[in-house]
């Protein structure tokens, strides 16, 4: 049976009103994953630069800590010790739940600064992290490496 609207279009009085759903859904269901896998790429990324902002302000703060006198490692200041300058970046990185290992951390304290044809020294913490990556598949390490350096010329 068909019925004559007014602006002269026929419809089929026994077509479903919801005739395209089928086709929506289709295609919701072929588009989806990717759409999903999109977000996770870029929550993963965002993850990723917060990471890599933390490990740098960690260099930092182990690199300014080891420039102060009282950080001084050596015979004159026994208290002081490269494991304690380490200790330090550690704690920063756990109060923002990163975890590296003490070895993936390197404190130099007589590091060369140069300027103006003069020589200083400096402390140069630098620090390597390897993190995991959500989406591996498209990765062919399905891992990232962050470092971060700083160096602060010594107080001492």
């Amino acid at each position: 049976m068909r019925r004559v609207h007014s602006c002269g279009e026929e419809k089929d009085m026994h077509a479903s009103p919801h005739g395209n759903t089928g086709t929506a859904l289709v295609e919701m269901a072929a588009v989806l994953p990717l759409l999903v896998l999109i977000i996770i790429t870029i929550v993963d990324l965002g993850l990723v630069l917060r990471e890599h902002q933390i490990i740098q302000n960690a260099a930092r703060e182990g690199a300014h800590f080891s420039s102060l006198q009282l950080n001084q490692v050596g015979p004159t200041n026994p208290s002081a010790s490269i494991a304690g300058i380490k200790q330090r970046v550690t704690d920063y990185l756990a109060e923002e739940n990163v975890t590296a290992p003490a070895n993936s951390i390197t404190v130099n304290q007589q590091f060369p600064i140069s300027f103006a044809g003069y020589t200083i020294y400096g402390s140069e913490v630098t620090i390597s992290y390897s993190r995991a990556l959500l989406v591996t598949g498209f990765f062919p390490t399905g891992q990232v490496t962050l470092t971060g350096r700083s160096v602060f010329r010594n107080l001492y």
